[in-house]
């Protein structure tokens, strides 16, 4: 039961954890329904609890009916009810979170974006990838690293075409490009420093797609610096200041932008990341990142100026940085292009992203010549 750990060290209770844990493997489709349970008495054993503690999580499964109980088959995954009252108590939470949300001061884009996250992250691996667009198609498939202009420019793109649809999902820079690359997605967002050169994002194209078969175009510069709470109670100026004995910071994931800045900052610091306390977690966005940091998981994090602003955030800027689009060049022909170059040289977009704090939009819509 590679889905189910325990934490003897958490203030929840252990059947609560069994609870909770059973119905996470449920939604990433690590569970299905008709999926046979262990016995009372074979969990009980395996995880060291006495047997009422697996029973009283068992019974509030099934009172939730996450599970069924059978005589002489024990317990299984039951089917999901899509009740209409469990429609109502989805939609009383989700309004008190985004009452709370608004009330704490963090935007309606900055709350959609968590949703969207928290919603990509429950994804099951097994699910089919859409194949990527292809001449009139209307939906544009990305993939990338996560930035708070693309909702800006899906809504911008949508009010110029209203047939045509831009989903995006957070993955990572380098992960973005090796979709583009396997023809998985129709665009990539990427911001890789090669630094050797200084350059943006040319180098990892280079080492992975054939000449001349992939294009850049400039979304946005970009401040990125150390996110931190109010008053800095760390005093944090520099990244050779994360060496401090018990501070808590949370990474980005392997492969992303974010994580390769951090490491060529802490080589130009003379650091290596075995030299500073493990991170004590690892998230795959800016703004869960801030996140960590506002609910005090982590004490800072390497982000986006927007991000600390909408968790209302301190931020120590530390870099400036560029956030391209990648396109197959076998793409730029095709009419959903056309419509998304059309967009990007509005003076709509060019003014909503210069309204993001820490954002430049001077270079929106600049193609750099790909070598």
């Amino acid at each position: 039961m590679e889905w189910l750990h325990l934490d003897r060290h958490a203030a929840e209770p252990m059947y609560r954890q069994i609870v909770a844990q059973v119905k996470a493997a449920c939604a990433r489709g690590q569970l299905r329904p008709g999926d046979r349970l262990p016995t009372i008495r074979a969990l009980a054993e395996h995880l060291g609890l006495h047997r009422n503690t697996v029973l009283l999580a068992y019974q509030e499964l099934s009172n939730q009916g996450v599970i069924e109980s059978r005589p002489g088959r024990g317990a299984s995954i039951a089917e999901p009810v899509r009740s209409p009252e469990a429609a109502v108590r989805l939609q009383a939470t989700v309004e008190t979170l985004v009452r709370d949300g608004l009330a704490a001061g963090i935007s309606l884009e900055a709350l959609t974006t968590l949703v969207r996250e928290e919603g990509e992250r429950w994804r099951p691996a097994s699910l089919p990838m859409r194949q990527a667009v292809t001449g009139n198609e209307r939906q544009v498939r990305f993939e990338g690293s996560h930035d708070f202009s693309l909702d800006l420019l899906g809504r911008e793109l949508h009010k110029l075409d209203p047939g045509l649809d831009l989903k995006w999902q957070a993955v990572g820079s380098m992960a973005g490009l090796r979709a583009l690359v396997n023809g998985e997605a129709d665009l990539a967002g990427m911001h890789l420093l090669d630094p050797i050169t200084g350059t943006y994002n040319q180098a990892a194209i280079a080492a992975l797609a054939p000449a001349g078969t992939i294009q850049l175009i400039t979304l946005a510069e970009r401040e990125q610096g150390l996110i931190v709470r109010h008053g800095n109670p760390f005093g944090l100026r520099t990244i050779a200041d994360l060496a401090q004995p018990g501070l808590r910071f949370v990474a980005r994931q392997p492969g992303s932008g974010t994580a390769a800045l951090y490491h060529h900052l802490l080589t130009q610091a003379g650091l290596t990341p075995g030299q500073l306390e493990p991170p004590v977690r690892t998230v795959t966005t800016h703004l869960a990142a801030a996140a960590a940091v506002a609910s005090h998981r982590a004490d800072v994090a390497l982000g986006l100026h927007t991000a600390a602003k909408a968790m209302d955030l301190a931020f120590i800027p530390l870099t400036i940085e560029r956030y391209d689009l990648a396109v197959r060049t076998s793409d730029m022909d095709t009419p959903w292009f056309a419509s998304l170059l059309e967009t990007l040289v509005t003076p709509a977009l060019h003014s909503a992203i210069q309204a993001l704090p820490g954002y430049d939009a001077m270079h929106t819509a600049w193609m750099p010549h790909m070598p």
